[in-house]
């Protein structure tokens, strides 16, 4: 998905990391679970909600002993459930293909 300046903003990497932040609650648990960095998914994070203008996830942060929390957004939600139903329809258009 690119937006009106033909940046990209969302795909099925971006879609699998949502859904591990809504998993686990955390995106430091979800970056780890994805074999991914924390820094890295903060980044792919920020730079989507610039793109989108939207908020994607609300992070609480934690203290000196952690505590911190993460939570994808309605916004963020339907925005993996809409681009799942897509990838679902596209699937069904490709299998259908000679």
């Amino acid at each position: 998905m690119v937006n009106e300046k033909k940046e990209a903003v969302f795909g099925n990497g971006l879609a699998e990391l949502l859904e591990a932040i809504n998993n686990h609650h955390s995106m430091l648990e979800a970056s780890a679970h994805l074999g991914m960095s924390y820094r890295y998914a903060l980044h792919r994070i920020t730079l989507a909600e610039q793109r989108l203008d939207q908020s994607l996830v609300t992070r609480i942060r934690g203290g000196a002993k952690g505590g911190g929390s993460s939570e994808v957004t309605d916004f963020g939600k339907d925005l993996v459930k809409r681009y799942r139903n897509a990838q679902k329809e596209l699937d069904k258009v490709l299998e259908k293909m000679p």
